[in-house]
C-alpha cells in the first residue's frame, strides 16, 4: 500500500498526487492538517519537522520526493515496471 502524507494548500503533494493519479497507481491520501496522529508519525520519521509530502512505498520513506525517486521506489517494489 502506498500513502501520501501532504497538505492540501502544498503544490508539491498536489503534484505528487496527480503523478501517481495520471499513472493508475493507487495510493491512500492523508491530510496532515487533519490528522494530529499522522503529523506526530511524521514528525518522528523526519526528525522533528513535519515535511510534505511524504510518500510510503513498500516501507520505504521518501520525504519530499523527486518524480524520479518515485519513479525508482515504485519500480523496486514492482509497482510499475518500465515502457
Amino acid at each position: 500500500m502506498i500513502t501520501v502524507d501532504g497538505r492540501p494548500g502544498c503544490a508539491h503533494s498536489q503534484m505528487i498526487r496527480r503523478w501517481l493519479d495520471r499513472r493508475g497507481v493507487p495510493y491512500r491520501y492523508v491530510d496532515v492538517e487533519r490528522s494530529p496522529r499522522s503529523r506526530s508519525r511524521l514528525a518522528w520519521l523526519t526528525g522533528g519537522r513535519v515535511r510534505s509530502p511524504t510518500v510510503a512505498i513498500g516501507g520505504e520513506i521518501l520525504v519530499q520526493p523527486t518524480f524520479e525517486e518515485l519513479e525508482w521506489a515504485l519500480r523496486r517494489y514492482g509497482v510499475v515496471r518500465r515502457a
